[in-house]
């Protein structure tokens, strides 16, 4: 593969159930990166933060790689709530979880050590 000059940083915030697909799947386009694992997060689902140089002619690639594996997916979540013992069924709520967070910065050098 010829060396390709980096005018990109991304950051690619993804939820942790996708996380290990998709870095499997980036490598195997030889796209490399950075884990930074944030699994504590204000969110219900724990995310993991991926790093990368990347020159811009490849974005199109990338993003859609994220696409094919990142995809979101409904969620049923107990509600807790108090209350007599003869209440009923628990209440649920519905949550969209998964997918990903694509962040695209320019850079006028980039260098690797």
């Amino acid at each position: 593969m010829p060396k390709r000059e980096i005018d990109l940083l991304v950051l690619i915030i993804v939820s942790q159930s996708h996380s290990k697909k998709l870095m499997a799947n980036l490598n195997k386009q030889h796209f490399y990166f950075t884990v930074i694992d944030s699994t504590s997060s204000l969110f219900h689902e724990p995310t993991v933060c991926l790093l990368m140089g990347l020159n811009h002619t490849r974005m199109d690639s990338l993003q859609q790689l994220v696409e094919k594996y990142c995809q979101p997916y409904r969620k049923l979540i107990p509600v807790q709530m108090r209350g007599i013992a003869d209440f009923g069924p628990i209440p649920v709520i519905e949550s969209i979880e998964g997918g990903a967070t694509l962040y695209g910065m320019p850079v006028e050098h980039f260098e690797q050590i």
